[in-house]
C-alpha cells in the first residue's frame, strides 16, 4: 500500500471576495456537464410532481394548494400513494451564542469581516421584502443588497418568513438587535420552488457558495395526522440523493438547510420513540443540517452558560446511523426583519431560525480564508471545520440532537490562525487520497491537552431507498477511514450505535458517515494522524478534508520530496547505532525525538553528507522519531531501538 506524506504551504495572500477571477475558477473547477444533466432531470421530475399535484386537486376540489396555519406556510409539493405531501416553513442574539461577534467589526479577533461583495442565496416559501431598510447599502442613494430573479418587479410580493430569515442572514443593523451574521454580503432570494434547478443556475451563473433553506417536509401536518409516509423519516430517498449530486459536482457549494421542527411530534414506525424526525434533504451526506438550540449567553460576560435544545427541533439519526443534524445554530427567539413593512422586525423560533445563523456565519469565514489565502475552501473543508470546531451540546461525542454540537465561529477562525501561522499548531488542509494510498501526518504534543482530528469529503451519490421503511444499508459509497496512533495506541473516530440511537456515541470503525472525528483526551507526545480507505474508491480517488488541532509545534513529517528520493534507515530494529542514507540528496542535519516529543540526540552542523551514523546506544528501548534536512526541505521518519 502507497504512503503519501502532507506537505505544509502557508501563503498569506490579500483577496477580494468573490471577484470575477475567483467566480471563473469555482465555475471551471465544477462539473458543469454533469449539473447541467442534472438540471435538466430536475425541471422534467418538477413537470411530473406538477402534474400529478393538479391530477389530485382536480379530484379533490377541497384540498388547498397552499395555505398558512398558526404562523406556518404549507405547500403541496408531491402526491404520493394519492395522499399530499406539503412542504412547510421551518419556523439574546444568535450572533453572540454562536461567537459570530467576534467576526464582526469591533469584535475581539480584530478581523473586521461583513460579507461585503459576497453572495448568500435564500430558497423559502416566498420572496424576501427587498426594499426593507435593513437591506440597503450604505451608497448615497442607498440601494437593495436582495435580488429577485424569478421576477422583473422592483418591489414584488413577498413573504413575512423568507424576510425574517433574510435579516438573520444579511441585516445591516440600523435596529442593532437585529443585526445580521454577513451584514454587508447580497442575496439572491428564490421562493422554493425548482429549488434544485435554479440553484444549479447560480452555481453555474455566479458561483453560488452557499444558500439557506429553512423549509422541509414535516412529520406531521397542522391537523396532526401523518404528513409523509412513515418510510420517509430517516430515508435516503431520491430528494436526498439529488442534492447529493449537485455538491459532488459543484465541491465548493454548501446547501445549508434547517433541521426541521417536528422534534415533539410522535408517530409510530421510526428507529425509537423521538428520533427519526429527518425527511427528504435533510437525509443528504453533502449538506449541512441544522438544528435549533436555545442557548445561554452572560449579558455581561459574553460566556455561554448552558445549551439546551429545543425540543421542537427534529431529531436524527438518518436510517442508517449517520450523525445527522449535523450541527446546532441559534434559533431560538431571534428578532430580526420583517415584511409588514420597510421598518418592521418581528421576534421569531425555529430551526428555520438557527439555519441562517450558521449560513450567515459560514460566509464570514470563507471570506477569512480568502482574506488569508486569495481563495475559497471546498464544502467538504468548511463544514469540516464547524463539525471540528462545534462546542458540544449535549453527551460527550456527537447526538442525534445536536449533531457534533453548537456552532462555534470563533474557534473555527481561531483554527484557520493557527493553521496559517509560521509554526502551525493546527491543520486545514484539502488532500487527494487515491485508490490504495494511505495518507500519514506526524504531530507532536508536547504539553498535554485534547489531540483531535477530522476528515470530512464530498462522497459521491448513492443509492436512493424510496419506500424502504429504516433501510441500514449504509448510503456511503467511498468509505475512508482515520485513526490518531501513538505507539501500539490506535484512537478511532465517533459513531452512532444504530441498535440504540437514544444512546451515547462510541468510538469505532465508522462505515457510515462522511465526517469522522477522532479525540484524543490527555494526549502527549508524537501521534500519527492516518487516512485510509475500504475496497475500491469511486473514480479511483476521494478528495478530502483534513482539519486537525491540539498540538504545540509545527507538524514534523513536511516531505516535500518526490517518491525517488530515497531516505532509508537501517538496521530496523536498530540497537546501538541508526545509520541514514540516501543515494540522491545530502544531509544537513538531523534531529531525534521520543515518544514525548522531545528532542533526545540533534546534530545541525552536518556537511551535507550522503550517510550519517549516530550512536543509540544511550537510549531506552522504544518508539523514536528521526527528522532529517536535507536542502532546505524535510522527512519525518520513524525508527525503533531495541
Amino acid at each position: 500500500m502507497k504512503k503519501i506524506f502532507y506537505s505544509l504551504l502557508f501563503i498569506s495572500v490579500t483577496g477580494f471576495s468573490q471577484s470575477l477571477d475567483q467566480k471563473e475558477i469555482i465555475i471551471n473547477k465544477s462539473n458543469l456537464v454533469g449539473l447541467d444533466a442534472t438540471k435538466t432531470k430536475l425541471i422534467e421530475s418538477d413537470k411530473n410532481k406538477e402534474s400529478r399535484i393538479n391530477l389530485f386537486l382536480s379530484h379533490n376540489p377541497l384540498t388547498k394548494k397552499s395555505f398558512h396555519s398558526e404562523g406556518v406556510f404549507y405547500q403541496i409539493v408531491d402526491v404520493i400513494d394519492n395522499k399530499p405531501i406539503y412542504v412547510a416553513t421551518d419556523n439574546v442574539n444568535s450572533a453572540a451564542a454562536t461567537r459570530t461577534k467576534s467576526l464582526l467589526p469591533g469584535g475581539d479577533l480584530g478581523l473586521n469581516l461583513e460579507g461585503e461583495n459576497m453572495l448568500l442565496g435564500i430558497w423559502d416559501g416566498g420572496l424576501v421584502r427587498v426594499d426593507h431598510v435593513e437591506f440597503k447599502d450604505d451608497q448615497a442613494v442607498p440601494v437593495t443588497r436582495v435580488t429577485t430573479p424569478e421576477t422583473p418587479l422592483p418591489n414584488p410580493p413577498n413573504d413575512s418568513h423568507a424576510t425574517h430569515v433574510a435579516g438573520t442572514l444579511i441585516a445591516k443593523g440600523i435596529d442593532v438587535n437585529a443585526k445580521g451574521m454577513a451584514p454587508k454580503a447580497n442575496l439572491v432570494s428564490y421562493n422554493w420552488t425548482s429549488d434544485i434547478s435554479e440553484v444549479v443556475s447560480e452555481i453555474t451563473n455566479n458561483a453560488l457558495l452557499l444558500s439557506n433553506h429553512s423549509y422541509g417536509v414535516p412529520v406531521l401536518d397542522d391537523e396532526g395526522n401523518l404528513n409523509a409516509p412513515v418510510w420517509m423519516m430517516g430515508c435516503y430517498n431520491s430528494d436526498a440523493r439529488d442534492w447529493d449530486q449537485v455538491a459532488f459536482d459543484a465541491p465548493y457549494y454548501l446547501m445549508v438547510t434547517s433541521a426541521g421542527n417536528s422534534g415533539a411530534d410522535s408517530y409510530s414506525g421510526g428507529l425509537a420513540e423521538g428520533y427519526d424526525k429527518l425527511t427528504g434533504e435533510k437525509n443528504s451526506k453533502n449538506n449541512l443540517v441544522v438544528a435549533n438550540a436555545n442557548p445561554f449567553v452572560s449579558p455581561t460576560t459574553g460566556i455561554l452558560l448552558s445549551v439546551p435544545i429545543n425540543a421542537s427541533s427534529s431529531q436524527g439519526p438518518s436510517d442508517d446511523g449517520r450523525i445527522k443534524p449535523d450541527i446546532t445554530g441559534d434559533g431560538t427567539n431571534v428578532y430580526s426583519s420583517y415584511n409588514t413593512n420597510a421598518t418592521s422586525y418581528a421576534t421569531l423560533t425555529g430551526t428555520s431560525m438557527a439555519s441562517p445563523n450558521v449560513a450567515g456565519s459560514l460566509l464570514l469565514l470563507q471570506e477569512y480564508y480568502n482574506d488569508l489565502h486569495g481563495s475559497f475552501m471546498r464544502s467538504s473543508t468548511i463544514k469540516g471545520l464547524v463539525c471540528h470546531t462545534a462546542r458540544n451540546g449535549g453527551s460527550v461525542g456527537p447526538d442525534p440532537k445536536f449533531g457534533w454540537g453548537l456552532l462555534d465561529a470563533k474557534n473555527a477562525a481561531i483554527l484557520m490562525q493557527n493553521a496559517n501561522d509560521a509554526v502551525p499548531t493546527a491543520i486545514l488542509s484539502e488532500v487527494t487520497l487515491n485508490q490504495g494510498e494511505t495518507f500519514e501526518i506526524d504531530v507532536n504534543v508536547s504539553t498535554t491537552q485534547k489531540l483531535e482530528a477530522t476528515i470530512c469529503w464530498l462522497d459521491p451519490v448513492g443509492v436512493a431507498k424510496d419506500n424502504q421503511l429504516n433501510s441500514p444499508t449504509p448510503a456511503l459509497v467511498n468509505d475512508l477511514d482515520i485513526r490518531i496512533i501513538k505507539g501500539a495506541e490506535i484512537n478511532m473516530p465517533w459513531k452512532l450505535q444504530l441498535s440504540d440511537v437514544s444512546a451515547a456515541a462510541i468510538k469505532g470503525d465508522n462505515t457510515v458517515d462522511n465526517v469522522e472525528k477522532v479525540e484524543v483526551d490527555n494526549a502527549l507526545g508524537v501521534y500519527t494522524i492516518r487516512v485510509t480507505h475500504k475496497g475500491t474508491l469511486n473514480s479511483g480517488a476521494q478528495n478530502f478534508s483534513l482539519i486537525a488541532s491540539g498540538f504545540n509545534s509545527a507538524v514534523l513529517s513536511d516531505k516535500t520530496f518526490e517518491e525517488s528520493d530515497k531516505f532509508a534507515l537501517y538496521p530496523v530494529p536498530a540497537n546501538d547505532i541508526l545509520n541514514i542514507a540516501t543515494n540522491n540528496k545530502l544531509i544537513s542535519s538531523y534531529s531525534i525525538y521520543d515518544s514525548q516529543g522531545r528532542i533526545v540526540k540533534d546534530n545541525y552542523s552536518l556537511k551535507s553528507i550522503d550517510f550519517v551514523s549516530i550512536n543509540i546506544e544511550d537510549l531506552s528501548k522504544g518508539i523514536y522519531y528521526v527528522k532529517i534536512m536535507s536542502e532546505g526541505k524535510q522527512i519525518l521518519k520513524k525508527f525503533i531501538k531495541k
